[in-house]
């Protein structure tokens, strides 16, 4: 099938007559009034001016999806982010499950429960400083409202791509019990296999069962004091078994894209070990060795096909993961002008993340010429050749893989605890207030094995002879570490496990977030504005306090930079801040039940908000919607958000690192004039004399910025909505989106912000050269901290359908159809940069593939007088490109041609449900049903990339089957 255009997109929107949008803008014909996401609003008959979806908690149960995330991923506005099924085993991992609305980032999406902010889920890593959707339990999900586009004039900061609302049961009785299990199978097959057996690599062959999944959760509630008051609880458990890539043949080796073909990517960290040897008189690499296996202690030249180490095979593609959920839920009306309520929400999470065995990353070690480790040959090479004596030290480069301690496990570990207690009810008339205190508490820690301490391995290393010839550290002979054991890798085989103990380390990091917020609003209806309508304006108004706090502490080898996997070092993160905001909405009827004008109202909202960091902020919303005649609405909307700088973008410790970048003002003879060098600092006298960096290796200061200002962006949507009367059960929707984000918070590459300044002197003050030297190394720097820098932009139309049937006697059928077409996704790394455009493309700058269509069409069908029905679902995911192939400045380079598509992927899913009577229902459920793997490329990037492919966005699994069932009492 060849890729879908826009217009044929449209067209199979009408003719499949498929989307949830309408459903989430249709009031229940048992409720009177309905708060529609998107709005503060109480109005029996709200629709909304954004464009919302849903997806229903029936869905979530009959795809037998054990993580929330896995059926949101599938929705054509979400891409993938943190999960346990797509950054599985990868470095980076969180532990965590995010969600990501158009691509504009986690940290761009709030998410809600019920209306009320939902807080941030893990300290440690930048890319998980959003909500974990693993406090979600999926049993007491109702539904699932998204509105895609800026929605903080409503909710607040961080809603600049969207808002994702979990509806959750209330008002529950009796009891209920569900349980599910699955597991994935895989049939091996795939032809980039040819390429690790090429490569001398192992990968699985057959059929595999694995991966097995369950989940179990009693649902409880009881109604009391004549139905005034309710108590709702909950309790599940949830635990995934990880699924390795040495079980699949896709992922079997990282892919390298060479002249001839795709080749296995070998890393140069590697086992036994690859060693450069050093001119002693310069430090110029000489030689660059491997152990020759034919004798076990000589060297030979390092060849990367024979020598490489493939960590394609070494994590995980699902990671293992234990969880548990607890909630409360409590109601109770004193009278119609006061219900107490409360909520308390726990969720433990442990999540045992695989990573590649750590190495040590080309390091300079110091080797005794004396060590009796060494063969003749070996001593010789390393230290005879260039004159050095038993009595000195060689500098070797030592790339080693821990290889014999296998693969790291980050077993990370969170816990949350959510609270809510308040206060609503009736105020007289139409008016209601609701007013309540939450507070969110999330604590972090993890565990890191099979490490290796850099301080250790030098020692381990440094062996010479004691007095009875025996080997021994030279750290030990002084007692400097009387502990140390001498580590042997100039043999093979030659390393002893109490070596291996000796230099391997557990470390460790601990951590929390805290968010207090205190609310109160009321809503109601004002007075008839327009003699066109006999509708009243309706509001909202209140306001809102909010606290946010940041504690991370890693241990004392992050801290010192002795690890061997993370030579950068983590450090101490601590802060806080707080917010002050009110906010206020108004619908206002201006026309109704007039010729042309069954319907036409204004919508406007504003939010002032007052952070204890990043100053004060507004955002508003100014929205129309129009109904000609009945069965037709066309709304529109422009919406400003902001996000305010979270806290690791504020308060990430600052600190210089070493940056691959080359200095055009360095050396005897500059490629840049002396006007140019002293935009960025460079005086008369020191050019010309600035000393090179070695090996290019600049200063860059890394972390936080406490100066950073809001991103603020623009959301521009126009849409229609067709509900003909004549065609009851069918709703059509085309919704045009626009969202244009400033002031974008982000790191630039060192690299850029040089050149921009020697080239157009502009961020010259991001320079800081050693006053003395004018060097960019030893007390110089070019500063790379979070930035308010260029631009995001992203545009595209969404089609939505739904369509319900009677099919008389063979029962019904309903279509449910969404798509998103995308036709713009510009990036600015830096004002006054070139942009460049990513919506079609794929890679290592633009990451997670961008095709321009996506789309997922459900049909269920249901018997006129049978207790079951059945679901199949297809998906669509688009062709893209390889950003290489673009024209684009930051993006243009050399490419394989077959390394160019990453082609399309259709999948299918079927489920059924069967009610064997009306206590006991049964579902069956099977995902990816052809088994189809992920598209491969050797040029992925960006969040998601698994090696040669992207998890979550791509099933990378197999085939998913699971059985469930639902017992009610």
């Amino acid at each position: 099938m060849s890729g879908i255009t826009t217009k044929q997109a449209a067209a199979l929107a009408a003719l499949l007559l498929a989307t949830t949008q309408a459903q989430a803008q249709t009031a229940p014909p048992d409720v009177t009034e309905v708060v529609v996401t998107g709005s503060r609003i109480r109005n029996p008959d709200a629709t909304s001016i954004s464009p919302v979806s849903a997806v229903s908690g029936a869905e979530l149960q009959a795809r037998g999806a054990a993580r929330v995330e896995d059926l949101l991923n599938t929705l054509p506005q979400v891409y993938a982010d943190q999960g346990a099924g797509n950054r599985g085993g990868t470095v980076g991992a969180s532990g965590t499950a995010t969600i990501n609305l158009r691509n504009l980032g986690n940290q761009r999406t709030l998410v809600l429960i019920d209306g009320r902010r939902l807080m941030q889920g893990d300290p440690a890593r930048a890319s998980a400083q959003a909500a974990d959707l693993n406090n979600i339990p999926a049993a007491l999900v109702q539904r699932i409202e998204v509105v895609t586009g800026g929605a903080s004039a409503v909710y607040g900061s961080d809603a600049i791509a969207g808002v994702v609302n979990f509806i959750m049961k209330r008002n529950f009785e009796g009891i209920e019990v569900n349980a599910d299990a699955g597991f994935a199978s895989h049939t091996q097959g795939n032809n980039i296999r040819s390429v690790a057996g090429a490569a001398g690599q192992p990968y699985p062959s057959g059929t595999t069962f694995d991966g097995p999944q369950g989940a179990g959760s009693v649902t409880f509630g009881k109604n009391f004091a004549d139905g005034r008051g309710n108590i709702t609880g909950y309790v599940g458990y949830r635990q995934i078994e990880g699924i390795g890539t040495s079980e699949r043949d896709f992922p079997t080796c990282n892919l390298a894209a060479n002249a001839t073909g795709y080749g296995c990517s070998l890393s140069s960290t590697t086992f036994p070990g690859q060693f450069q040897l050093t001119n002693p008189t310069t430090g110029a690499v000489r030689a660059t060795l491997a152990l020759n296996p034919a004798t076990g202690n000589t060297f030979r030249t390092y060849t990367a096909a024979l020598d490489g180490f493939n960590n394609g095979n070494t994590y995980d593609l699902q990671a293992p993961d234990k969880r548990i959920n607890g909630a409360l839920f409590g109601k109770y009306e004193l009278a119609k002008s006061a219900e107490l309520y409360g909520e308390f929400m726990y969720m433990h999470d442990r999540a045992d993340i695989r990573i590649s065995p750590t190495g040590v990353f080309t390091v300079p070690e110091q080797i005794s010429c004396s060590n009796p480790f060494l063969s003749a040959s070996q001593r010789d090479q390393i230290c005879g050749s260039v004159g050095l004596t038993p009595a000195q030290n060689a500098t070797v480069n030592v790339s080693y893989r821990n290889a014999l301690g296998g693969s790291r496990h980050d077993y990370t570990t969170h816990d949350s605890y959510r609270a809510v207690g308040g206060v609503r009810g009736d105020l007289g008339g139409s008016w209601k207030y609701d007013v309540y205190g939450q507070y969110g508490f999330t604590d972090y820690s993890s565990r890191l094995t099979n490490e290796i301490s850099l301080a250790k391995f030098a020692k381990g290393l440094n062996v010479v002879s004691n007095a009875a010839g025996q080997p021994v550290c030279a750290a030990a002979l002084n007692g400097t570490d009387p502990s140390c054991v001498p580590f042997n890798i100039w043999q093979i085989g030659g390393t002893s496990a109490a070596a291996l103990n000796y230099v391997t380390n557990t470390v460790r990091r601990t951590g929390y977030l805290e968010e207090a917020i205190g609310s109160g609003s009321v809503t109601g209806d004002l007075i008839k504005l327009s003699p066109l309508s006999e509708q009243k304006i309706s509001v909202a108004a209140g306001a809102e306090y909010r606290h946010e706090k940041i504690s991370f502490t890693p241990d004392i080898y992050y801290q010192t930079r002795d690890t061997a996997g993370n030579s950068g070092g983590e450090f101490p993160i601590a802060g806080s801040f707080d917010v002050k905001e009110v906010f206020g909405e108004a619908r206002i009827p201006l026309i109704t039940d007039r010729p042309f004008f069954n319907s036409l109202s204004a919508e406007v909202g504003g939010r002032y908000s007052d952070y204890s960091t990043a100053g004060t902020t507004e955002s508003f919303k100014l929205g129309a919607e129009w109904s000609p005649v009945q069965g037709i609405r066309v709304r529109s909307g422009l919406q400003r958000a902001v996000r305010a700088p979270n806290l690791t973008e504020l308060f990430g410790p600052q600190r210089t690192v070493t940056a691959a970048l080359t200095d055009p003002c360095e050396g005897a003879r500059p490629t840049a004039s002396f006007a140019a060098c002293q935009r960025s600092g460079v005086t008369a006298v020191q050019y010309g004399l600035i000393a090179p960096a070695a090996g290019q290796q600049s200063g860059a200061l890394i972390g936080g910025n406490p100066n950073l200002s809001p991103e603020t962006s623009r959301t521009k949507t126009f849409g229609v909505q067709f509900n003909p009367p004549q065609i009851p059960g069918l709703t059509l929707s085309l919704d045009y989106f626009d969202i244009d984000v400033q002031k974008l918070i982000t790191t630039v590459p060192a690299g850029i912000e040089l050149t921009q300044c020697i080239n157009a002197n502009t961020f010259c003050n991001l320079i800081q050269r050693n006053p003395a030297t004018g060097s960019l190394v030893t007390g110089g720097f070019v500063t790379t901290t979070y930035v308010n820098a260029g631009y995001l932009k992203t545009k595209g139309i969404d089609v939505a359908a739904t369509y319900a049937m009677d099919l008389g006697s063979y029962g019904a059928v309903a279509l449910n159809f969404a798509g998103t077409h995308l036709s713009k996704y510009e990036v600015q790394i830096l004002s006054g940069t070139p942009s460049y455009r990513c919506d079609g493309l794929f890679g290592v700058t633009c990451g997670i593939p961008l095709p321009t269509w996506r789309h997922r069409l459900t049909t269920t069908w249901t018997p006129a007088d049978g207790p079951y029905s059945v679901s199949a679902t297809w998906r669509f995911i688009g062709s893209t490109s390889n950003d290489k192939s673009s024209s684009a400045q930051f993006l243009t380079a050399t490419y394989q041609p077959y390394d160019l598509k990453m082609a399309q992927r259709h999948y299918f899913d079927l489920s059924a449900s069967a009610a064997l009577n009306d206590n006991l229902t049964l579902r069956l459920a099977i995902n990816n049903l052809l088994d189809k793997d992920p598209p491969l490329s050797a040029s992925t990037g960006g969040q998601v990339a698994n090696g040669a492919f992207y998890g979550g966005m791509y099933d990378s699994i197999g085939r998913y089957m699971s059985l469930g069932a639902t017992y009610k009492f």
